[in-house]
């Protein structure tokens, strides 16, 4: 478990499990956060095992090398990157604190939620398929968002009964985290999660 303590900022807490009997997870994730932004990466490979771990990570990487980018410059890069290897599903998300909007791209099954205190909901919708070298359409959309948002983005391993009800709660991230906590014990499949609180 990763966890960011910004307290001007932002809190977000990473978690992350394999499938049950495997050593490498196919999932990767990456997150920082500056003066100016926040951004986290999270990528699925497809399958499971060392194949897919290298193709996940592959993108780790790219944006970790790159975070100062913007969303649809680094979404570009990762397809690139992934040319030749297994293939991947990619969620990028960019929060720029000052203007207190935030960008999002997603290709494949990524799941995202950001619950705003007034009651409203952002869920963009992603781009059906996923990251392999090949020419790729990708959606970045950026949104504003109210003091106090919370969101969540989970890989296709996590299978919640209401996302909804849990990203709008009015627990903690470390609350909300534990209670995620409890469906990422199933083992079925990789799985990672991202939760975090805006200010």
């Amino acid at each position: 478990m990763l966890e960011f303590d910004v307290a001007e900022h932002i809190q977000a807490i990473a978690y992350q499990i394999p499938k049950k009997g495997n050593v490498y997870n196919g999932d990767s994730f990456f997150m920082t956060v500056t003066d100016d932004y926040y951004i986290c990466a999270v990528a699925d490979g497809l399958g499971s095992g060392e194949h897919a771990f290298h193709s996940s990570n592959t993108i780790r990487q790219e944006v970790e090398k790159n975070h100062d980018q913007e969303v649809d410059v680094l979404i570009d890069r990762c397809n690139q990157v992934l040319k030749n290897k297994r293939g991947a599903t990619i969620s990028i998300l960019k929060v720029h604190f000052l203007q207190k909007t935030f960008t999002y791209s997603s290709v494949g099954n990524i799941q995202f939620i950001l619950s705003c205190p007034s009651g409203r909901f952002i869920y963009p919708l992603p781009i059906l398929g996923y990251l392999s070298g090949k020419p790729q359409k990708y959606r970045c959309e950026t949104f504003s968002y109210e003091k106090g948002s919370k969101f969540i983005i989970h890989t296709d391993g996590l299978e919640i009964p209401s996302i909804k009800a849990l990203a709008s709660s009015t627990g903690s991230v470390e609350e909300i985290s534990n209670n995620l906590e409890i469906y990422a014990r199933t083992g079925k499949d990789d799985l990672t999660y991202i939760v975090g609180q805006l200010f």
